[in-house]
């Protein structure tokens, strides 16, 4: 697996679930983590390591080294599956024993119609959106390769939420907000985390003086501070956590009244989970498309990046919280609309025969496999 590492780490977790997938599969199979030294930002690898792998790092690449370094990284690979860092792909030609599938993200500019001839030397290509997010039209260059699974979704352990509450020891109503880092930038990050914790305090000034914000995937607490509006030592309703695995990531957020999502894979995880959405999406194109298509089916409460404040955010909780039914309703809506496809298990049997197909061809070649 080569996921994307230079945001925040919902491709790191979407990997994680189609490594689960392809154990499941087939539990002989075995999975390993490459990170791209030169781009990474080095909470994912505490990220890699909460799933329990040990990933190897992948140097800069010179005309030199190349090939040495690829095929010490990735060499004993039988497919690489990388995930928005289809730049590699060229390195196919080092490493002759590995099939490769790409799963890219949906477009920030014009970048997927560049790559396309990247995309072009893959045996795969998963788009792994819901299909309420129109696909775009640069894929149709790919046609001939193209498998669209849905969101690579993995729920099926996680307890519901009166469960989930219980095992967490949560008795207080609570809105969920994982930082992440500030993958988005730290003006967007910053103004979320303002709007967020003053939204929180206005309803606690009202209607809801019990409600508390949970914020996740917190790697320094130190990046909390000095930021205009959030004051250095935080509200003993403010609980902060740190990294934590994703058994127990998913379990908060199921326990949630509301759940607070910026990125693609945490709305996508939401929806999953059931817990209602308030959306305020990062500023580029794939979670502002996505968040909109949920805001039209009716699927989460959304606000724009522009319109992230404290009274907007406010605004959004007191209608999840004042109105449970529709709240319900409105998850419901989003589960329906994410969880189709076949999602993982899908991309999985996708994986496993690209890998069959490749060591029969090279085989018939007599090839080593």
């Amino acid at each position: 697996m080569i996921p994307s590492v230079s945001g925040g780490v919902g491709h790191i977790s979407r990997t994680g679930v189609l490594a689960r997938a392809l154990r499941r599969l087939d539990p002989g199979v075995s999975v390993e983590y490459v990170l791209d030294a030169g781009r990474l930002r080095p909470f994912n690898i505490a990220a890699v390591m909460q799933m329990g792998y040990r990933p190897r790092l992948l140097p800069a690449r010179t005309r030199d080294n190349r090939d040495a370094v690829a095929q010490a990284c990735l060499d004993d690979a039988d497919v690489i599956v990388d995930d928005s860092m289809r730049y590699l792909v060229p390195l196919r030609a080092c490493l002759p024993r590995a099939a490769w599938v790409s799963v890219p993200m949906y477009p920030v500019g014009d970048e997927l119609f560049d790559d396309w001839p990247c995309l072009e030397q893959t045996d795969a290509v998963i788009w792994a959106y819901a299909p309420l997010v129109e696909r775009p039209a640069e894929l149709d260059l790919v046609a001939d390769k193209l498998a669209v699974t849905g969101p690579f979704l993995d729920m099926g352990e996680v307890p519901e939420r009166e469960a989930a509450r219980a095992a967490l020891g949560i008795t207080a109503p609570f809105v969920a907000y994982a930082p992440r880092g500030f993958p988005f930038g730290l003006i967007f990050g910053h103004r979320a985390l303002h709007a967020a914790i003053e939204g929180v305090a206005a309803l606690r000034r009202g209607a809801h003086p019990e409600l508390q914000l949970h914020l996740m995937a917190v790697k320094n607490p130190g990046e909390l501070r000095g930021i205009a509006g959030v004051p250095d030592t935080l509200p003993d309703w403010v609980v902060v956590h740190g990294l934590a695995p994703q058994a127990e990531a998913l379990a908060r957020m199921r326990a949630a009244d509301i759940l607070l999502a910026e990125g693609s894979s945490t709305m996508h995880e939401g929806a999953s989970l059931g817990t209602p959405m308030v959306l305020i999406p990062g500023p580029i194109a794939e979670t502002l498309n996505l968040a909109r298509a949920l805001a039209r089916h009716r699927g989460a409460h959304s606000v724009e990046p522009d319109d992230t404040t404290p009274e907007a955010l406010a605004r959004a909780f007191a209608a999840v919280l004042d109105d449970r039914t529709e709240a319900a309703a409105m998850a419901a809506r989003a589960r329906a609309a994410v969880t189709v496809g076949g999602g993982a298990e899908a991309a999985a049997q996708l994986v496993l025969r690209v890998a069959a197909e490749h060591r029969a061809r090279r085989a018939a070649r007599g090839e080593a496999v």
